[in-house]
């Protein structure tokens, strides 16, 4: 079994990459700006966590040392995206350059190179970082989760569900996505590729809210909301969807009868 870095190993991704990494036997380093304890819902038993962060540089070569492939599930808000997908990724594949990894394995978002907004632009940055290294790199680009979505609603006030109108989600089950970047672990998928995949089903944000209200038993009114700016363009125009390449696995329905808490 190979030894696999989770970078970001402690956010919702990188734990569902964690878990499934540690289920086929491999020997998982997590690599986080912070520890979990052991009692925490961050924390996956059977894992090694390491600090590290991928900005500063700090931790890198200790957690790089003997590491086989690399999966970087790393995660930015606001300004310090752009530090942490471009900047950060730099950092992370030259120093795993040096210590012989020879492969790394990327979580994208689909169509991030075709939007204006801040945080896909972030992204799309960092994908360029891996096609470029001299690692052999597997970038998966998938639509967004049932728990992303989910936020949108639960957002709500004064008895308001939101739902952003003209616009539709192509929801997918983290699982599922961890399941794909193992695979890719594993060697599946050529090298220096990007697969992209989609949730099961294709469904307006009107029909998601639905079901999100009836298994949460919210009591709001569904209200439709036009997102603004760069975001808000980009999913009205469907560009967030890729219903040719649905991926067969949990559909929203199914993830919040066990989810929905």
């Amino acid at each position: 079994m190979a030894r696999v870095l989770v970078v970001g190993g402690t956010g919702l991704a990188g734990r569902a990459v964690t878990n499934e990494a540690v289920g086929r036997g491999h020997d998982v380093i997590v690599a986080s700006r912070r520890v979990p304890d052991d009692d925490s819902e961050q924390y996956v038993l059977g894992a090694v966590y390491e600090t590290a962060d991928v900005v500063s540089g700090d931790g890198l070569e200790a957690v790089l040392e003997g590491v086989d492939v690399l999966v970087d599930t790393t995660n930015g808000s606001g300004r310090t995206a752009a530090h942490v997908f471009a900047h950060g990724s730099q950092n992370l594949l030259h120093t795993a350059a040096r210590f012989g990894v020879h492969q790394a394995v990327l979580l994208s978002i689909v169509n991030v190179d075709q939007s204006g907004y801040s945080y896909y632009r972030a992204k799309a940055a960092q994908e360029r970082v891996y096609r470029e290294s001299p690692l052999s790199t597997r970038i998966l680009r998938t639509t967004q989760f049932h728990d992303f979505v989910s936020s949108i609603f639960a957002r709500g006030k004064a008895g308001v569900i939101p739902a952003p109108s003209k616009t539709s989600f192509q929801p997918i089950a983290v699982s599922d996505v961890a399941r794909l970047l193992v695979d890719a672990v594993d060697g599946q998928g050529e090298e220096d590729s990007t697969l992209t995949v989609g949730g099961p089903k294709v469904e307006t944000t009107r029909e998601l809210a639905e079901q999100w209200k009836a298994a949460t038993g919210a009591r709001g009114a569904i209200v439709p909301v036009r997102l603004g700016g760069q975001l808000g363009t980009f999913l009205r125009a469907g560009s967030n969807l890729v219903p040719d390449a649905a991926l067969p696995g949990i559909d929203y329905a199914t993830w919040l009868s066990s989810n929905a808490a």
